[in-house]
């Protein structure tokens, strides 16, 4: 079976009909108990969250992969092995899709039966030709490392520019506590609120379960 035509099976769309019906169903009770515990209790309900509501910044557990890391020292010293690597497996990968492709095998392999043939032979002969031209700029970036490292040298340095994606994000994981201040400020308001809602849920969700078990 292929990857790519598993949802078409009747029998894992009905498990994920099942599993998703009851996550909601099963999510309204937990919903439930967190609204009656706020309702009657809130105190207790209050310092619970408060041991739970942990903040996690992925800007700090990221940081490490920001690091920029010049790795040229390294590729320089070594360019010639690296260069006749290079140059060999594009050199090898070109004549297999010249010679050894075969475009019925690979719309099989990509499970594109169910498209157009017309469609799903561009679709895979448009790939192969991206891969062959993929491989012939490796092997003339092989050929300059080896040969002319200074032009190779320039060409990255213009097209080497290191973007910081902890900087595009900064602030977006900030912990935004306005709702937990408004809910500590009004728990039982806020547990009625919430037990409604998981009524709602579990009356949706449950009237669903006979329809998928």
């Amino acid at each position: 079976m292929d990857v790519l035509n598993l949802f078409d099976h009747p029998s894992l769309r009905m498990w994920f009909a099942q599993s998703t019906v009851l996550f909601f169903f099963i999510s309204g009770f937990a919903l439930l108990a967190v609204g009656l515990t706020l309702s009657l209790n809130s105190a207790a309900a209050l310092r619970f969250f408060g041991t739970v509501n942990q903040w996690v910044s992925m800007r700090r557990a990221s940081r490490p992969l920001e690091i920029a890391r010049d790795t040229q020292p390294l590729v320089q010293r070594y360019r010639y092995l690296i260069a006749a690597f290079v140059v060999a497996a594009g050199v090898f990968a070109i004549s297999g899709l010249l010679t050894q492709y075969d475009a019925r095998a690979a719309v099989r392999l990509l499970g594109l039966e169910s498209q157009r043939p017309v469609l799903a032979l561009w679709l895979v002969d448009s790939a192969r030709w991206l891969l062959i031209a993929g491989n012939a700029l490796g092997i003339v970036v092989g050929i300059l490392l080896a040969f002319f490292p200074a032009a190779l040298l320039r060409v990255e340095a213009r097209g080497g520019d290191w973007y910081s994606e902890r900087r595009m994000v900064k602030g977006a994981d900030a912990m935004n506590t306005g709702l937990d201040a408004q809910v500590a400020a009004h728990p039982r308001a806020a547990g009625i609120i919430i037990i409604v809602m998981a009524l709602l849920l579990i009356g949706a969700f449950g009237l669903l379960l006979p329809a998928v078990f």
